[in-house]
């Protein structure tokens, strides 16, 4: 169907104080530490869930040719492990910093530098699963409209889209996010934006599934 960005206009429903903003739409750093916390964090979710996803394509993934795509794949710790794991499918990462490996890597596995938000470099129907984690924060409510719209754009029909995020993470945050998040800009609020976009691109099966700590 072509390599086209989804037309989708962005629906307005609030405006950040544009300072803020700059200061926050990049507000994870880039260096090793970075790559390290990474690699923690994929491992111990794995640990805790005893798995790398929720969708039910694991067969696929072992049986046949399954194109998996990683948007904001960071250091890549994600695709790094099901590649390794499926070698028979092909795993492809995107994030606009190059936090992942260059060179030494699986054969199943590429990855490019690119921002989502400019529209994603992949035809229409490309994949048959689409993972994104982590990213509550990055977009804002509108630009969840585009971004959502790209993701299902890619996604071949009957294929998967996973949004893996967390629910809170407030305790025991810095003056800035503290002052970010009490400002209106709140996850619960995102949260429903996300799942009325969901909804709006006719997706079927559309659910969440719920983690809590006690």
């Amino acid at each position: 169907m072509g390599n086209r960005i989804s037309k989708i206009k962005p629906k307005i429903f609030f405006q950040t104080k544009s300072k803020e903003y700059e200061k926050l739409k990049s507000y994870l750093p880039d260096d090793d530490k970075e790559i390290n916390r990474h690699h923690t964090h994929h491992f111990l979710k794995r640990c805790l869930f005893k798995n790398n996803f929720s969708s039910p394509i694991e067969q696929k993934l072992i049986r046949n040719q399954c194109k998996v795509l990683d948007v904001a794949c960071g250091a890549g710790t994600w695709l790094l492990d099901l590649s390794i794991n499926y070698p028979k499918s092909n795993f492809f990462g995107l994030d606009k910093k190059p936090l992942f490996p260059k060179e030494i890597k699986p054969e199943n596995l590429q990855f490019i530098q690119a921002d989502i938000l400019n529209g994603l470099p992949y035809p229409d129907d490309e994949f048959d699963f689409v993972h994104q984690e982590t990213m509550i924060l990055a977009y804002t409510p509108d630009q969840w409209n585009f971004v959502i719209s790209e993701l299902v754009r890619v996604t071949k029909p009957g294929g998967w889209i996973e949004l893996v995020e967390p629910y809170s993470f407030a305790i025991g945050a810095g003056p800035l996010f503290v002052e970010f998040y009490t400002s209106g800009y709140t996850l619960y609020s995102v949260y429903i934006y996300i799942f009325i976009y969901l909804k709006e691109a006719n997706l079927s099966n559309v659910h969440a599934l719920y983690f809590f700590s006690v």
